[in-house]
């Protein structure tokens, strides 16, 4: 999928088994990438205009979801790592959706999410939107949601959540998926 101006029939055949898109529409999404991205790859500032674009504002969001789209980390996103990712984002399954949001989390990838890195998250969103105040009008603390977050998740108590206790913590913690919401 390198500088072509149209899908061969394997890559199409390739990206249908690996996505939600019929072969139609992945030759449209290509087509239109290929418009707003002629060289076939997307750096960042790219991706966070192409997220505006489409709705995403959040320049924070910005860049958790390049880093998240960036499967090879090579700083960039080509055309089947976007797919893949804008696949699982508007059409993927209840479990797609949670390993997605999981890996938003993750922020080394290592495959755990660790109470350093949702402080990182939470910092980073409390910079760009300030403070967050209770409907009683106390001041909320992160490091509280946080806590109670590794409580319901944390089920072996090593400090870390591992896909598994995500995927397991959000089906029996439905309102801390609907409180971290970050993907539909």
């Amino acid at each position: 999928m390198g500088n072509q101006l149209s899908l061969k029939k394997e890559e199409v055949e390739l990206l249908q088994a690996s996505t939600h898109f019929d072969a139609k529409e992945l030759k449209v999404l290509y087509k239109q990438f290929r418009k707003d991205s002629p060289s076939g790859i997307i750096d960042r500032i790219e991706f966070k205009e192409l997220m505006t674009q489409m709705g995403i504002a959040d320049q924070f969001l910005h860049e958790l979801l390049f880093n998240v789209f960036d499967k090879n980390k090579d700083g960039t996103v080509n055309f089947q790592e976007f797919v893949c990712g804008v696949s699982s984002i508007t059409r993927g399954t209840p479990e797609e959706k949670i390993e997605f949001a999981f890996s938003l989390y993750d922020l080394d990838g290592n495959g755990y999410i660790t109470k350093l890195e949702m402080e990182s998250i939470l910092e980073s969103m409390y910079k760009l939107v300030g403070t967050f105040v209770t409907y009683s009008g106390k001041k909320f603390d992160p490091h509280e949601l946080i806590d109670e977050f590794f409580d319901k998740m944390d089920e072996n108590c090593d400090g870390n959540i591992s896909l598994e206790e995500y995927k397991r913590g959000t089906l029996k913690n439905p309102d801390i998926l609907q409180g971290l919401k970050i993907i539909n």
